[in-house]
């Protein structure tokens, strides 16, 4: 659907940048295209589905979206009658879709206890670390660019100190691991897929669906050996992008080609460590794996009119390993290479204006984070 701010914001363009209008009527008329597609295949589909009469319940289609609906039937029973789970869990992924879920009342025993998560040998593999409500679907990207979907339900409960508890959920090639991980509730119309070599693409929501059924890649990158390593909400706003040597990028979502567009230009050993979407200015917060963090305003950092460029410096590190929005009340949870959890209230880590290596806020030492992620408050 196309939307009239969608239209205020084509004319507009248009009357500030004439020069601009052939690019947006491109844009406009390959947006249109998809569009059509998928309409004709939606429509196709019900034809198909209505001739089959009777037998099209007992199809896979109706059997998965039957179960789909008992999943949240169950969500919304538990919660009217007051015996839902807690709303929160940390979700934890192998880079061969292993994976495991640990409650937050567990991971603050955990915390208390200095008992690890997981044996040295699953940490191993460790890829993601998520938070994660029972409403929310998690969708996943692979080095060769390929979605898919797992539900909270079907991830299983994590066995303090050991292996994981099961083996690959879903089929990956053997040169084929998972490099992101994105837990959403109401999705985008549109997504933004950034991949390690600074490379983004936008993606219709519908697109994920379509693609992945089919075995397709989400993104193509120019680049060779470049994974996708982060998908965002690209529905509205800027996108910023974070580096593992402290770099970062910020341009509109609009301003990204169809097809794709290089965002940053990075030394040969640098790479996309982190992507957020900004609505509107905010504080941001930037974890590196020695336990420094930073806190930033990026109404002082500007967006460049259109991707592209070297990346400006923001944090004085080599090993920057995620970025979020403040919120006041949230705290970090790194995820140790020894399997420890390290909770840092984000309150105290202090705004800073100038470029700096942040502050020292959890002491690994040698235990390095492999992960981490940010915990909101629960009420």
């Amino acid at each position: 659907m196309i939307r009239k701010s969608d239209i205020q914001w084509w004319v507009l363009e248009v009357k500030r940048h004439p020069e601009s209008a052939p690019t947006i009527i491109e844009e406009l008329a390959e947006r249109l295209t998809e569009l059509d597609a998928e309409n004709e295949r939606l429509r196709d589909e019900i034809i198909r589905l209505q001739r089959r009469g009777p037998a099209a319940t007992d199809s896979a289609e109706v059997s998965a979206l039957r179960q789909k609906i008992a999943t949240l039937q169950s969500l919304l029973d538990s919660l009217s009658d007051g015996t839902a789970p807690a709303q929160l869990s940390v979700a934890l992924f192998s880079y061969r879709l292993q994976s495991a879920s640990i409650s937050l009342p567990q991971v603050q025993r955990l915390v208390e206890e200095g008992r690890p998560v997981l044996s040295r040998q699953a940490l191993l593999g460790v890829c993601c670390l998520l938070l994660v409500r029972p409403q929310d679907e998690l969708l996943l990207l692979t080095s060769r660019g390929h979605g898919l979907r797992v539900q909270p339900s079907d991830v299983p409960s994590l066995v303090e100190g050991g292996d994981w508890l099961v083996a690959e959920g879903q089929a990956l090639a053997a040169d084929e691991r998972l490099t992101a991980a994105v837990a959403v509730g109401e999705p985008p119309r549109f997504w933004t897929v950034v991949t390690r070599r600074g490379y983004v693409q936008p993606l219709i929501h519908i697109d994920f669906d379509r693609k992945g059924a089919r075995g397709e890649p989400l993104v193509e990158s120019p680049f060779r050996n470049d994974p996708p390593v982060a998908i965002v909400n690209g529905d509205q706003g800027d996108l910023m992008l974070f580096t593992r040597w402290g770099k970062w990028g910020r341009f509109s979502h609009r301003a990204i080609a169809g097809q794709g567009s290089v965002a940053l230009e990075l030394e040969p050993d640098d790479e996309v460590a982190a992507a957020l979407s900004l609505p509107s200015d905010a504080e941001v917060v930037i974890a590196t794996a020695a336990g420094y963090a930073m806190r930033r305003d990026t109404a002082r950092l500007e967006a460049r009119s259109r991707p592209g460029g070297k990346g400006k410096a923001l944090i004085q590190a080599f090993d920057v390993l995620g970025a979020f929005l403040y919120e006041s009340e949230a705290q970090l949870l790194y995820l140790t290479y020894s399997g420890k959890l390290a909770p840092v209230a984000v309150k105290d880590i202090p705004l800073h204006e100038r470029f700096s290596k942040g502050m020292q806020v959890c002491p690994l030492d040698r235990d390095q984070a492999v992960a981490v992620a940010l915990v909101p408050a629960t009420p």
